[in-house]
């Protein structure tokens, strides 16, 4: 809680201790002279996690800037053009605009490497591997087959329509540029098997 004098005034103290050091936010105060305030930061329209904030800044020695960009990238929010060449130039992202997601570092330092696994995604020659062990075992793939095969496996940070995107792409290269399947059903209803 913050003291405040008459009418509309400006908190000059930093709002929560070592974070927005200098920061001022305006706070209305026509509920009558030395009434207590608290404070919330909200930003992109949730609270700040408190705790990853700090955390942030205490082990990664951010600013505040930086925090609220970091902030951005766990919400999944987009950024402006120059938050996100500030955190690619300080290696705190991973990940291809506007697909971005937190490096390992930060994960290591927020507590959240299990949601850092689920979004980072992994190179196309895992994902043509998986589709290939799949057409060892089982001799022929549908696409629904491989998409239910890929579903779990793709980044979490891609739409729905960007992981078919996605699997269409591999499909293609393996067939057309790997050699390594063929489309032995139709256009409309592939099935892939192994050249």
């Amino acid at each position: 809680s913050l003291q405040a004098g008459l009418g509309f005034g400006c908190i000059p103290t930093p709002l929560v201790s070592g974070i927005a050091e200098g920061l001022t936010i305006p706070v209305d105060t026509t509920n009558g002279p030395q009434r207590f305030y608290s404070v919330r930061m909200e930003i992109m329209g949730r609270l700040i996690d408190e705790n990853y904030s700090r955390g942030l800044i205490e082990k990664a020695d951010l600013d505040l800037g930086t925090v609220v960009a970091l902030d951005k990238v766990q919400k999944r929010k987009p950024l402006t053009p120059e938050e996100l060449k500030l955190l690619c130039r300080h290696k705190l992202v991973e990940g291809r605009s506007p697909n971005v997601c937190v490096a390992s570092s930060i994960a290591v330092i927020t507590g959240d490497k299990a949601e850092y696994i689920r979004n980072r995604a992994f190179d196309d020659a895992h994902y043509r591997k998986t589709i290939l062990d799949y057409l060892n075992e089982y001799s022929s793939a549908s696409r629904a087959d491989i998409d239910r095969l890929l579903k779990g496996k793709l980044s979490d940070v891609l739409t729905p329509q960007q992981q078919a995107t996605k699997i269409q792409n591999l499909l293609y290269v393996m067939a057309n540029r790997d050699r390594a399947i063929k489309n032995v059903g139709s256009r409309t209803k592939p099935d892939w098997s192994l050249s």
